[in-house]
């Protein structure tokens, strides 16, 4: 996954047309990713979202109040240029990215926990995201509510449910689970190529900048993986630190530009956003590989 995820992204800067032409599949192609990821939990998985409630409150707070502090500190750094600054700090304010549970998936970890933390996180956008706005920016911001419902009912909640439903119900859907995580991973690499085209045009325009911009992100996202590894070291729970690996790290950029567009805001605001996306979408899939390469390690020692 980790080449054709390189491979994608490379293609789609380069010609950004053919992937710019889908982007009115990247609603569907979220909810299939989505529905084939759930496919893969069991009804007693659920036992552990019971067991770590606090673990799943934490990941959130994690989301919000630290990355929000760190990326407005990263921030600093465009001064000179405020809507690009705001930019920064809205991102660290975003919930994570839909797409956390398929790498909590292909890493190994438990996807019925990082499926919990991404739907508190997102439950929690309409207040959380504006208040943390306010307090760190001084930025009044209307938060895209019709854009949060869909994606937290349309493209979260009904596609989990049905996962976990089929996978109830069905002894063939439990059988094949790699077949719906090799259709979810399709799907991920398909929104690479849509977010990726989608932007080409704005990221090759900033030239030189655009390294400063990547090299920001670079960091608010390794930063991302720095929080979970240390709740780790503080809390030392095994079973959620996958799920938190990928949950804090990553940021759901749609909101962003969802947010830009029902405002009628410079359309800089989602520059950082942008980038952090592509960054994204490349760093998962490593540490997805770093993970499954020491999990096969160890099955052989």
């Amino acid at each position: 996954m980790l080449q054709l995820v390189l491979m994608a992204g490379t293609i789609a800067l380069i010609f950004p047309k053919p992937g710019s032409a889908l982007s009115v599949l990247v609603t569907p192609v979220l909810g299939v990713m989505v529905l084939n990821v759930s496919m893969t939990i069991r009804f007693d998985d659920l036992k552990q979202i019971a067991e770590h409630p606090f673990m799943i409150c934490w990941s959130a707070f994690l989301q919000f109040i630290p990355m929000s502090l760190f990326a407005l500190l990263l921030g600093k750094m465009f001064s000179q240029w405020l809507d690009i600054s705001t930019g920064q700090l809205l991102l660290g304010a975003l919930p994570a990215d839909v797409s956390a549970p398929l790498m909590v998936y292909l890493a190994g970890g438990s996807t019925a926990l990082g499926t919990a933390m991404l739907v508190v996180a997102m439950v929690l956008t309409p207040v959380v995201l504006p208040s943390i706005l306010a307090w760190f920016g001084g930025v009044a911001f209307s938060v895209p509510i019709s854009y949060l419902v869909i994606e937290l009912f349309g493209i979260i909640i009904a596609p989990v449910v049905l996962g976990i439903f089929l996978n109830l119900r069905s002894a063939s859907v439990r059988e094949n689970e790699r077949i719906w995580s090799g259709i979810a991973s399709v799907c991920y690499i398909i929104l690479l190529l849509i977010v990726v085209s989608s932007n080409a045009q704005k990221i090759i325009a900033l030239k030189v900048f655009a390294l400063l911009m990547l090299l920001i992100e670079v960091i608010l996202n390794l930063f991302g993986y720095s929080l979970a590894f240390l709740t780790k070291l503080i809390f030392r729970q095994q079973d959620t630190f996958l799920p938190m690996l990928f949950v804090v790290s990553s940021k759901e950029f749609g909101i962003a530009s969802a947010a830009v567009e029902t405002m009628r805001l410079n359309t800089a605001l989602v520059i950082p956003s942008v980038f952090y996306a592509v960054v994204q979408m490349i760093s998962a899939p490593i540490m997805v590989r770093i993970f499954m390469k020491a999990s096969r390690q160890a099955t052989r020692q």
